[in-house]
């Protein structure tokens, strides 16, 4: 008996299975069709942005008549206008332009944006003109009647329904007061990057805000009622101000912000290739998963100019010997491999030394020629920022010199 029940079981369920297929089929597709539906992300290669048309033209123009193929477009939230000389879906390609123009050109300062730009900037033609719609009466509300009895000598009165009143949500904002710190050059250019907000010089906690954003801030614990700011924007020197929170500055834009302009001068640059996400993960040689995208972009321009030889220098944070780790025998260059890295203390000379060689590793690993890079650990002896301030973080970093074009 058992067996007969096993057996029509065992019939229904192989009768079942083609209705478990049908529907994964039917899943597999429909997942297919957002995947294809899906938009494409835009990077772009950005050489200036301008909050003036003109001045977006005037660079165009200059990079055209240079050979290349420059556009400008406006940003449809911040409403600056972008000047690109590449827009792409394929990530590497914008990379390996961004780094060869701050090889090869005057555009130091070229990188990769990621997103859209222009709102709608496509010229539409009427081929006719457009009819006026036709506007229908506004209809009247309900009139309701008093009943009234029969032997009543009243008169009706209708009674008006009082419109209802649609009522606004209230935007709650943020905590504190509204600030814009807007970053720009001599000439007005605005600079992407980002202020540090802290209690003092020597605080050890800061809030970071974006720059030529409004942003809200909650008034300062300390007696005086400052703030101390501190800039960092990549390829500018940073700049420190006092900001008193109760009088922070005389304008004031269209939101009722405070407008706290900063002009910031560029870091001396010569024959070195600035790079803004090539760091490591605290105390090692390993790499941050994030400057892939820029150490790629420097195989493809290697790649295509043979003739380059670099040297790659080494830095970072203060000179004292660091608990951390290297490579070691792992190949993973942009994830830590407790198994495989080598732990251990180690002096600033050998920990630049060995981010150095990590890097040349990578390169290696791409095919680049070991013979065309070398490396030199610097230690903490070139700093960027004070080794004991909230920016000393960025100490830690590579630079990449062109020794031979």
């Amino acid at each position: 008996m058992e067996s007969v029940k096993l057996g029509a079981i065992t019939k229904i369920i192989g009768m079942r299975k083609p209705t478990y297929t049908l529907l994964f089929l039917l899943q597999f597709a429909f997942f297919q069709i957002l995947a294809q539906t899906k938009p494409e992300t835009n990077y772009y290669v950005v050489i200036g942005v301008f909050a003036k048309l003109d001045n977006a033209v005037r660079l165009t123009n200059r990079a055209n008549q240079q050979g290349f193929n420059a556009q400008y477009a406006i940003h449809s939230r911040q409403k600056w206008n972008y000047v690109y000389l590449l827009q792409t879906t394929e990530k590497r390609k914008a990379y390996a332009l961004a780094i060869r123009m701050r090889a090869d050109t005057e555009y130091k300062d070229a990188w990769v944006f990621t997103g859209t730009l222009g709102e709608g900037q496509s010229i539409v033609v009427q081929e006719k003109p457009v009819e006026p719609p036709i506007v229908k009466p506004e209809e009247k509300p309900p009139v309701l009647i008093e009943p009234v009895e029969k032997d009543s000598v009243i008169e009706q009165k209708p009674v008006e329904v009082p419109p209802v009143v649609e009522e606004k949500p209230v935007v709650k904002k943020p905590a504190g007061k509204p600030f814009i710190f807007k970053l720009e050059s001599a000439d007005g250019t605005p600079i992407t990057g980002e202020v540090h907000v802290q209690e003092s010089t020597n605080a050890t906690r800061y809030q970071v805000f974006k720059a030529n954003e409004i942003v809200y801030i909650e008034a300062p614990q300390n007696a005086r009622g400052n703030y101390v700011v501190v800039t960092q924007a990549a390829g500018f020197q940073p700049v420190n101000l006092i900001l008193g929170y109760e009088n922070p500055s005389p304008e004031t834009g269209p939101e009722g912000e405070a407008v706290i302009p900063i002009e910031l001068s560029k870091v001396k640059r010569g024959d070195y290739i600035d790079f803004t996400n090539v760091r490591f993960f605290r105390n090692s040689s390993i790499l941050d998963p994030a400057a892939q995208n820029e150490l790629d972009g420097l195989v493809d321009l290697m790649k295509e100019s043979t003739g380059y030889k670099i040297r790659i220098h080494g830095h970072c944070n203060g000179t004292n010997d660091k608990e951390g780790s290297i490579m070691g025998t792992s190949t993973n260059f942009f994830a830590l491999d407790p198994g495989k890295n080598k732990i251990g203390r180690f002096s600033a000379k050998e920990l630049t030394n060995e981010r150095a060689q990590t890097v040349k590793a990578y390169l290696v690993s791409q095919g680049i020629e070991a013979s065309r890079i070398d490396t030199k650990g610097e230690g903490g002896k070139i700093p960027l920022y004070a080794s004991g301030s909230t920016l000393a973080q960025y100490n830690d970093r590579v630079e990449i010199e062109i020794t031979k074009r």
